[in-house]
């Protein structure tokens, strides 16, 4: 019986040395947590927009037959411009078009409108304008969604990611020398946000003649971590 109460007692004093121990390392360090944003600017790489036409037949035949003649002169020139796989098809839809008839008070077919349009990115941005200019004489009535991006943007961004580590570090040094600090080490960090500016024309009006008068400025290209450091009381 002796016994056990002197291991059991022993075991408390183990406990109480080992809890001892712990609460004095912690106290030896703190943590520092800092947001920190890396930001670099590239220029457009890109030019990406749709374009189709809009035809109306009083047959669905009709309405096809006039769809394909003009999107077959709209694809002879945006295949002057671009590359075969920079092409696809974003829209193709008939629908039945309908009046409202007063006197039998009853919607009454008029015909067929079929749409159809592609998704086209042009790399050579100064070919934008002229190629707007040339779509638009073929035929093209549906323009829209003209933005300029990059067509890789892993490199910037990678840029972008070391420049918010830099100043992560940056930040957590001022903190811990403002503390009296030392041995600072990086213990956690997570990507909170990513992003990518782009610059849109929502809508394509009359082109200007020189052909880089749409082409924008640089592309933001910006990335915010939240970092997590441990630095130790200088003794």
């Amino acid at each position: 019986m002796q016994r056990k109460v002197w291991v059991h007692l022993t075991l408390v004093v183990l406990l109480l040395t080992v809890c001892s121990g712990l609460v004095s390392a912690s106290s030896d360090t703190f943590t520092i947590k800092v947001q920190a944003t890396g930001v670099v600017y590239v220029p457009p790489t890109k030019a990406q927009m749709w374009i189709g036409a809009r035809t109306d037949g009083l047959t669905a035949e009709e309405a096809l037959t006039q769809s394909n003649q003009v999107m077959q002169g709209i694809l002879e020139i945006v295949e002057e411009f671009t590359s075969p796989e920079l092409i696809k098809t974003s829209e193709f839809n008939m629908y039945q078009k309908e009046r409202w008839d007063d006197v039998t008070q009853q919607s009454v077919p008029e015909g067929f409108t079929l749409r159809h349009v592609f998704e086209v990115q042009i790399h050579d941005l100064s070919k934008v304008a002229p190629f707007l200019d040339r779509v638009t004489q073929a035929g093209a009535n549906i323009i829209y969604g003209l933005q300029y991006g990059v067509q890789d943007n892993r490199t910037p961004r990678e840029q972008a990611y070391r420049r918010a580590m830099e100043e992560a570090w940056w930040k957590a040094n001022l903190l811990a020398d403002a503390n009296g600090t030392k041995n600072l080490a990086l213990e956690n960090v997570e990507e909170s946000y990513s992003y990518t500016t782009t610059f849109d024309f929502e809508e394509v009006g009359v082109v200007e003649e020189k052909g880089d008068s749409l082409m924008p400025g640089q592309l933001q290209v910006s990335v915010t971590l939240e970092a997590t450091f441990r630095a130790q009381f200088a003794e």
